[in-house]
Parts: structure tokens; sequence; C-alpha cells
């Protein structure tokens, strides 16, 4: 059987999501890496697959190491893997993103420009290392605006600036003092007028595409709840609710994005936000979306992580039966997000009575109480988190307001 190399981290797919996407189809060889963000579940990847562990080894000696385990294909689901899968895949031969397309998708000043040049957004964008020219550029371009890691996932560290004083404030934070330790660079651009706030869903989507060569085909448009202050995102459901003439032109703008990125392999993520001046991306992804391979296999037939798996694997006819119809019900993940200001969770009381409503499949309580809570960890910060579905869109809007009349959270 065919063997596809997954290079692991915490990311859209767990080793169990990859084996079951696998199943029959190819050998999941899991090369691990160090990971960033966790440790990795090397016990499940030599029960499910191949376990090829590459941590603590240079370029050389980890493209010989995977070579011994004489893979088809090569894909990744995280986005801090990119990098890295896109120099194994050229030591081995291997079809994936380039390095520069991986640049485009990683770097986000790199990748607002781009976008700008192709006409997918007009966001006046910098590059900022220090509070200096944090200021300078919010003199250039303006407020408000939003400041974020030049590469970063996650809603991490994602500040909105209307004020020099909000920024100075925010540099204060990120920035080491002079002759301080090490520091990334952060991405300062004007920040995209949204909707007027009256809706039960956020002023944003996403969409997750399949690229082959020169064809782009949609999986699916997600729709989002309203984000937590900042930045910080609450949740999607799919399908969107979006009427069909702006599902059009989103679709048409995702296409427009990955094209200009040239992105012509794998399965990709696009944020695009509902201004009122039209459509346009907030970013793009070059890998699956977090927790969108979820609602997909519960909402129809595609797997999204088989799919990047066949793609990666050049099989022509992989994305056969994408534009399925309409799903007969609307799924759903539902984060509680702390409020901005908490520092401890003091208690949590009804997310056991959640599990009892018919709607909710899982319910999953991530900060147990004592716990301490800083707002810059994104969605890795979040309180509690459910799925399920619902027949409609009404439906779903009814059942947060349930969840939220519940659920009883205390914070310091």
């Amino acid at each position: 059987m065919r063997r596809v190399a997954v290079v692991h981290d915490m990311g859209a797919a767990s080793v169990l999501d990859v084996a079951a996407a696998f199943e029959g189809l190819a050998i999941p060889v899991f090369v691990c890496p160090e990971s960033r963000t966790m440790e990795q579940p090397r016990e499940l990847m030599d029960e499910f697959g191949i376990l090829c562990d590459i941590a603590g080894l240079d370029t050389r000696e980890a493209a010989a190491r995977l070579r011994a385990c004489a893979p088809d294909a090569i894909v990744t689901y995280n986005d801090y893997q990119l990098e890295r899968t896109a120099v194994l895949a050229a030591e081995l031969g291997l079809p994936f993103h380039s390095p520069g397309v991986v640049r485009a998708l990683t770097r986000k000043h790199l990748q607002r420009e781009r976008l700008n040049a192709c006409g997918a957004s007009a966001v006046p964008t910098r590059l900022v290392g220090d509070q200096a020219t944090a200021l300078r550029a919010f003199d250039e371009i303006g407020g408000p605006a939003v400041l974020k890691p030049e590469v970063g996932t996650g809603s991490r560290s994602t500040y909105r600036i209307r004020t020099a004083e909000e920024l100075r404030d925010a540099c204060a934070e990120i920035f080491p003092p002079a002759g301080g330790a090490t520091h990334e660079d952060f991405v300062l651009e004007r920040e995209i007028p949204g909707g007027s706030g009256n809706s039960p869903w956020g002023d944003y989507v996403s969409v997750e595409s399949a690229v082959q060569g020169e064809r782009v085909e949609h999986l699916a448009v997600t729709g989002k709840f309203p984000l937590a202050h900042p930045f910080r995102e609450s949740g999607s459901f799919l399908p969107a609710a979006l009427a069909k003439r702006d599902r059009e032109a989103v679709l048409d703008l995702a296409t427009r994005a990955l094209k200009g990125l040239g992105v012509s392999l794998g399965v990709c993520h696009t944020e695009i936000k509902l201004s009122p001046r039209g459509p346009q991306v907030i970013e793009v992804n070059g890998r699956l979306g977090g927790l969108v391979n979820d609602l997909l296999t519960r909402t129809g037939d595609l797997n999204a992580v088989e799919i990047a798996a066949r793609l990666a694997l050049g099989e022509k006819d992989a994305l056969t039966g994408v534009d399925a119809g309409e799903p007969d019900r609307v799924s759903f993940v539902f984060a509680k997000v702390p409020p901005m200001e908490a520092t401890q969770l003091l208690s949590l009381d009804g997310a056991d009575d959640l599990q009892a409503m018919p709607e909710i499949s899982r319910v999953m309580v991530q900060q147990e109480p004592g716990a301490r809570i800083d707002w810059r960890r994104g969605r890795l910060g979040h309180t509690f988190v459910c799925y399920g579905a619902t027949r409609t869109h009404d439906d779903l809007a009814r059942l947060l307001t349930t969840i939220n009349n519940t659920v009883q959270v205390t914070y310091k």
C-alpha cells in the first residue's frame, strides 16, 4: 500500500483523524519533529502508522530518516510545520508548496502585499519590530488597526489598535526592553471594516479549498460566531448563513487569493471579511482550517484530511464529488471565550447539563477552576467547547442563547 508522510503537530488533524481518513488509502508515516505547542503522541503514531521521529535532527538527517520510510507523498495539517514540510519535500523530490509559496502563506506582511496586488484585499500594511517603527507605521496607515505576529495562528497576541496610546501599551507587552531577549516581528495593518453587529453571526467566513494545478474547487464556506474582543474566535458552523450572491462573491475572491499567492497543490483555508465595501481576504493558510474537517464529516461525505492526501498522491480524481449537495443540517463548534480582563477561572457550573441536550454531541472543558487565564493564548484559552448540530440556522441561534443561559462562569 502507498505511504503518505504526515509532518505532525497540534493542528487541524489529530493522529486519529489521519488514521481514519487514510484507511484503505495509504499507510500514514507520522513525521514527528519538535512541537511548539504540545507533547507529541509518539505511542499513538506508532500504533496507527509508521513513526518517523526527527526531533533534534538537522535537515539532512531528517530527510535521510524519512527517505528510509519510502513515502509516496507528504502533507501537513499545521501552519508551523509548513516550512519543515516544504524542505523535506524538496529533499525527497515530493510535490508540495514551494518554499516561496510557503513564505507567502506564513509571513503575513508578504502575504498582504501579494493579496493587495492581486485585488483580493486593499489593506495598508507595515512590518514592525519595535515601538518606534510601530508608531511610525500607525502615523502612516491610521486606525483602527490590527497588530499581530508576523508568523502566528489561532488569534495569538492579536491587538486592536485605535490610538497611539493603545499602541504604546501593546508594544510594552510584546517588545522587550532595549538589550533584552530577542523578539518576533509583528505586522500592523489597517483593520478591515465589518458588519453592524446586529446578527447572531460573525462578520466573516472561511473557505476551505482544494487546489490541483490550475484547478481550484471549494469544499465549504464556514460561518463564524462573533469574535470576542479583540479578535478571538468563538467557533464556527457549516454551512455559512449566506445568500447565494454573497456566497458566489466569497468563492470568487478565495480563488483569486489562492492564485495570487501561487498555490498549486493542497487544501487551504481562507478567511474573508464581509465588509460593507465588499468581501476582502483577512488571510490565507496553507492547510486545512482548525476543526473544519469535523464540521464537514458531520454534514456530508467530504473528508478534507483524505482529500489533502489524495492531492499529495497526485490522484487526478481527487476532487471528484467535491461539489456535493447542500447539507441537511447545520453543524457547529462553539467556544466559550473568557473576557479579555480575566486572569483566573474561579468557577464553572452547568457544563455537564449541556451534554443532555439533543443538539449537542460533545462538550470539552478546557480550563478547570483555578486555571490561570491569559487572553493572548487565543483558542488555547477557551473555557469550554461544545460540538453539535441543529436543523436550521434559526435553531442554532436559539441554542446559543440556551448554552449561555445554562453555563455559569465566573472569573477573577
